[in-house]
């Protein structure tokens, strides 16, 4: 149905041209026996005069009235009837011929049909008739049949006229709802057109020809780095990679190359549409990242599938092979070339079935069983229990690590992943400085709000061209290493709603950072209830320590 605001909206507006109309005609009434100087034609020139003057005083009220819309349907009945009236005085009060009265009367009558748009406008009809009537009865005295003929042809133009007017009025009614129902639909549509594009898993950016931003949805916004105000401001200024690749866009539809917003942003794959229609350009952005992912995912999948098939078949051989060697290096040789050559099948053997567990661990890898962890509890622990298996000394030191920190993540995978971080961080740092040393340090990013761990070494750093290929399954730089070690960090942060990064060190050495997201405290009924405990716990704590201190003191 029709929303009655807006039939009283446009009501309002069709009052105040119907107002601003009727002070026009009321000023002209009143004018014209001066300009035509036919005052002496009247036919009772004092009730004209103060009957025009009083209608262009109530035009200028009711002119000011439709402006200060109070009452609205009260004035849509009330001045159409004082219209009459006060056309009918005129009309008694004037020439002989009343003609053009009739007319403006009838017009009235049409104009509050379509104000009222109801049957009882039909009355106005009725009343401009009784008017009529009432004209010549009291002008001419007497009714003849010159009276009959005339007149009766006048009410009978007025009715048909006001029967029109107001199958008229119904059809503009019919017309205008069903206007109003198509524009709430156009409205619902956009709205949920906007809707659908701001939660898109598809990044969306428009751009004009001078390649400034138009409009950019929430997943483009955060695959950007979460850039401040970007609605206006050139394209470059967000991102050079992307307008570089959009000013050598050759078609109309052209995919660009993957590219990073930011350091620890995800892969972006572009792709340019051009908007013929008014000279913009739409670009989607595509996570690359999750591209690759699948990629590896089924890369794994068929490894963990083959792995499982054959690795009874291979473990049983290299068992046997490893029993070998193990009883030939007991037994003394002189030739030290054969003894080398032992220790390289044996250090091989082991690297075969470390491969073999590793790809098993991540094809049988269970869902994670994320709680809630405080830093400052967990790393002290944990780099305790880490030291202890250590066959050499390590230096490590945390920073930044204040109480209160909380995460959310499995504490087993978690270990699992700074075991990794941990291994790799001395490993290299020994090799370039002859120390096993690395540092800690812990905050909160001020762009998104979330937690992170670094995991810093003091070994030669990592190139940018190894930066995205460090990640990736069996890509290693150690020949003794099994290049799945930093993949299966990554894939448990995933799991785990986290992300790991290589992100760059102003003073040389690799940082690893840990990304926690702080956002599943509030969705996951269990998390939340996990912190609502250790809140509760801490502030009983201190409530307990409190009362100590007091008596220190």
């Amino acid at each position: 149905m029709f929303d009655n605001n807006k039939k009283i909206d446009f009501g309002w507006q069709f009052l105040r041209y119907y107002s601003v109309a009727r002070l026009i005609i009321a000023l002209l009434l009143f004018l014209l026996p001066f300009i035509a100087k036919s005052q002496s034609s009247l036919y009772d020139q004092d009730v004209y005069t103060t009957a025009a003057i009083s209608y262009v005083i109530l035009a200028s009220l009711l002119l000011f009235l439709s402006f200060v819309e109070h009452q609205f349907h009260i004035q849509a009945y009330t001045q159409p009837f004082t219209d009459i009236v006060l056309l009918s005085l005129l009309a008694y009060a004037g020439q002989t011929d009343s003609a053009g009265y009739i007319v403006l009367m009838a017009l009235v009558a049409i104009f509050a049909l379509l104000l009222v748009r109801n049957r009882l406008g039909m009355l106005y009809g009725i009343f401009v008739s009784i008017s009529l009537v009432l004209i010549y009865r009291f002008r001419e005295g007497s009714f003849d049949q010159t009276f009959y003929s005339e007149v009766s042809l006048q009410i009978a133009g007025i009715l048909v006229v006001t029967l029109l007017g107001n199958i008229l009025a119904r059809r503009l009614t019919y017309y205008e709802e069903e206007t109003a129902e198509q524009q709430r639909s156009i409205a619902h549509m956009h709205r949920l057109n906007s809707q659908i594009i701001e939660k898109m898993n598809r990044g969306i950016i428009v751009v004009d020809e001078q390649h400034r931003i138009r409009h950019i949805n929430q997943t483009a916004w955060y695959g950007l780095g979460l850039p401040d105000t970007p609605i206006g401001k050139p394209l470059a200024a967000i991102t050079d990679d992307l307008d570089y690749q959009l000013k050598r866009a050759y078609r109309a539809s052209h995919e660009g190359l993957p590219f990073r917003a930011t350091n620890t942003g995800p892969q972006l794959l572009p792709r340019f549409v051009s908007l013929n229609a008014n000279n913009m350009t739409l670009i989607l952005l595509d996570n690359y990242s999750d591209v690759i992912k699948k990629a590896q995912q089924l890369k794994l999948a068929s490894l963990g599938q083959l792995t499982a098939s054959i690795a009874h078949e291979i473990r049983n051989p290299l068992s046997a092979i490893n029993q070998s060697i193990q009883l030939l290096l007991e037994s003394v040789s002189e030739n030290e070339q054969e003894q080398q050559l032992m220790e390289i099948i044996e250090r091989q053997s082991k690297r075969i079935n470390e491969i073999i567990d590793n790809i098993q661990k991540v094809s049988k890898r269970k869902p994670p069983e994320r709680q809630v962890l405080l830093l400052d509890r967990f790393l002290p622990s944990f780099i305790n229990e880490y030291q202890q298996g250590l066959q050499e000394k390590a230096t490590i030191t945390t920073e930044g690590v204040e109480p209160g920190l909380k995460v959310a993540f499995d504490q087993s995978q978690l270990k699992q992943v700074l075991s990794n971080l941990f291994d790799n961080a001395l490993k290299y740092s020994y090799l370039n400085t002859n120390q096993y040393q690395l540092h800690l340090t812990a905050g909160r990013d001020p762009l998104s709000g979330d937690l992170f761990l670094d995991v810093i070494d003091e070994g030669s750093g990592v190139s940018l061209e190894e930066k995205d290929k460090i990640f990736e399954p069996f890509y290693t730089t150690n020949h003794n290493g099994t290049g799945l070690g930093l993949y299966i960090s990554k894939e448990l942060c995933e799991a785990n709603q986290a992300r790991l990064d290589c992100i760059p060190v102003a003073f040389g050495g690799a940082c690893f950072r840990i990304s926690f997201d702080t956002t599943s405290f509030s969705i996951d009924s269990e998390l939340a209830e996990q912190l609502s405990e250790i809140e509760d716990e801490e502030s009983s704590r201190a409530a307990d320590s409190q009362p100590n201190e007091d008596r220190r003191r």
